[in-house]
């Protein structure tokens, strides 16, 4: 298949390396893969990597008709297509450059990544007529979107459950080691975006509450420098330098997450698929997370991991307290998640899942 996935986001997050697992697989596959980005974003410098033509536009939204003519050039004598944007603004984008280079070989396939309310209106109604097909990456996603009864034909919506794409636990590193940690305590991590809806000052007052016990956090990833400055100041103002590590972005991450001892995700937003939880399952090490997404859909709480209110800084404190006080429930955790991961998030599946939604609009 010839395929065009299109990733507007200027910065890297889990929907990136989602679209990146995606054509990766693809590629090896056999598939014809191309993709647009935004001009001088992580995401263009990252996929260069891959090897595949990587198309540098503006991507600005709505209004952008300058993204849709050049893209329309690119599209207009391509064979049957299919043109995946994984924002939902971007389809506006595929949908003027179709009409301008009047292909009708091209497909659009849109995936919802974000728990959101469908909207509505004319402008709308028009978009979801334009879309072929779309998936949302769980069925929290799916629910929230059709409550508001958007114009969008239901028949051309699928749960595709979001899934990482991890064969073996990969070797830890000496993490310990590495960031100069003692061997008495017990290592905590948060690796994604710094960032204020991820929870991290709810992290900072519960480890604040909790002084008295033998535990480090490991941050892993960047922020504004912005938010970094003020996360840096209130590490400082509650004196928790010796508690908590920024070790910044660090790739490929998977060796830093099989090192530690839990997960902890403690999001204030609705996730509708948090694939960093998924990277702590898969190398077989308990997670604590917010219940208010679509984690609760593969997250079993004292099973797998931890479930929590979000923005309560107590009841965080308390699942820490629990993880760092049971080095057994650790393990036994760690196992279920992993039994956990492969029995129900398979990444083949949802690949083969994706690739059907492809053929049944070509």
């Amino acid at each position: 298949m010839k395929i065009f996935h299109i990733v507007s986001n200027p910065v890297w997050g889990g929907g990136e390396q989602y679209v990146f697992d995606l054509t990766s697989q693809q590629l090896q596959e056999g598939h014809s893969v191309e993709l647009f980005c935004r001009k001088g974003s992580v995401p263009t410098k990252r996929f260069q990597q891959l090897g595949v033509p990587v198309h540098a536009l503006p991507l600005r939204g709505i209004a952008d008709m300058n993204s849709a003519r050049m893209m329309a050039r690119i599209l207009a004598n391509q064979p049957p297509c299919i043109v995946h944007a994984h924002n939902f603004k971007d389809c506006f984008t595929v949908a003027f450059a179709r009409l301008l280079c009047r292909n009708r070989n091209i497909r659009i396939v849109a995936t919802r990544h974000l728990v959101r309310t469908g909207k509505r209106g004319p402008l709308y109604r028009w978009l979801y007529s334009q879309i072929d097909a779309f998936y949302f990456v769980s069925q929290l996603a799916h629910d929230r979107f059709f409550c508001s009864n958007p114009p969008a034909d239901k028949h051309k919506a699928r749960v595709i459950t979001g899934c990482v794409n991890i064969s073996g636990i990969p070797a830890p590193i000496n993490l310990r080691q590495q960031l100069g940690i003692k061997t008495d305590v017990v290592v905590g991590m948060y690796h994604g975006r710094l960032h204020p809806e991820k929870g991290l000052d709810v992290l900072l007052d519960a480890v604040h509450l909790l002084r008295e016990l033998p535990m480090a956090i490991v941050l892993l990833g960047n922020g504004s420098d912005e938010y970094t400055t003020l996360l840096k100041e209130r590490i400082q103002k509650l004196d928790l330098t010796d508690r908590i590590i920024l070790a910044g972005f660090q790739n490929p991450v998977l060796p830093f997450v099989a090192a530690a001892d839990f997960g902890v995700l403690p999001s204030i937003v609705e996730e509708s698929c948090l694939l960093a939880v998924q990277e702590y399952m898969a190398c077989s090490i308990p997670v604590i997370v917010t219940d208010n997404g679509g984690q609760r859909e593969y997250v079993n709480h004292h099973h797998s991991g931890l479930l929590i209110p979000p923005n309560d800084s107590d009841s965080l404190a308390e699942a820490l307290k629990t993880l760092v006080s049971n080095a057994t429930l650790r393990h036994t955790m760690g196992e279920n998640a992993r039994k956990d991961f492969v029995e129900k998030l398979s990444y083949i599946r949802m690949y083969n899942s994706i690739l059907d939604l492809y053929r049944s609009v070509l």
